[in-house]
């Protein structure tokens, strides 16, 4: 005789369950438990797939791209120029240089603001003297009394052993004649004083600055001082 149960033949417990493929079970959904369900299952896998995806592209496009070469950077201390009308400047001295603008580049870089002793002042000092000693930077323009400062401690390079005779010539009543450290310990009685800036006060751009003029100077250890005297010619419109 049959064994009795409690429970009867046709609850689910003795039902055969059938294993429905993950394509099954999607057709039986609507498009919005689709998107949960393939969200709340699927969702690490995806972002994987996607995170791989960027990466192999990241990598190949580096590998395709040829690495844009800086050729002239000038960096602009307290510059009161429009940011605006700095790009468009950046944009003809890269014209005028007549480089290939796939592979070689202009930069001015005008976010080095020098004022009261804030965090964003001290960090921006920082940077320059980083981007000095990296060789990154070729000249730098800055109001007079923080290019005093800049020179003491030898970021710039004796002028008269840069400029030509023409070029020289024509703007030795610009000249910023100093001593920097180096200059005192050398002769500490009588230290040498040199061309180490050119003071921007006859360019329109910066004639507005007498009390506090604007000084160029080419930085000491850079790469590209040929184009930083030629930044100095187009400047002051000075050709041979």
């Amino acid at each position: 005789m049959r064994k009795q149960t409690r429970l009867d033949e046709s609850a689910n417990i003795y039902q055969h369950r059938e294993m429905k493929s993950e394509k099954e079970k999607l057709r039986e959904m609507s498009w919005r438990d689709r998107v949960s369900y393939l969200w709340d299952y699927y969702r690490v896998h995806g972002l994987v797939i996607v995170l791989s995806i960027s990466l192999i592209v990241y990598i190949f496009y580096k590998l395709i791209t040829p690495d844009i070469e800086t050729r002239f950077y000038a960096a602009f201390i307290n510059s009161p120029i429009n940011p605006d009308s700095l790009k468009e400047y950046q944009t003809e001295f890269h014209e005028h240089l007549n480089l290939d603008p796939e592979l070689e580049e202009v930069f001015f870089n005008d976010s080095f603001y020098f004022g009261s002793p804030s965090e964003y002042s001290i960090a921006m000092r920082q940077a320059l003297q980083v981007y000095v000693a990296n060789k990154e930077i070729d000249v730098i323009i800055a109001p007079e009394s923080e290019f005093q400062s800049l020179n003491y401690i030898g970021f710039f390079d004796d002028l008269s052993d840069q400029l030509p005779t023409d070029l020289y010539s024509a703007l030795t009543n610009s000249f910023y004649i100093a001593s920097n450290q180096d200059d005192i310990d050398a002769n500490q009685a009588n230290p040498e004083k040199r061309v180490y800036g050119i003071y921007l006060t006859d360019l329109d751009l910066y004639s507005a600055y007498t009390k506090d003029p604007y000084i160029i100077g080419i930085v000491a250890n850079s790469n590209y001082k040929h184009n930083s005297v030629e930044y100095i010619r187009y400047l002051f419109n000075i050709f041979p």
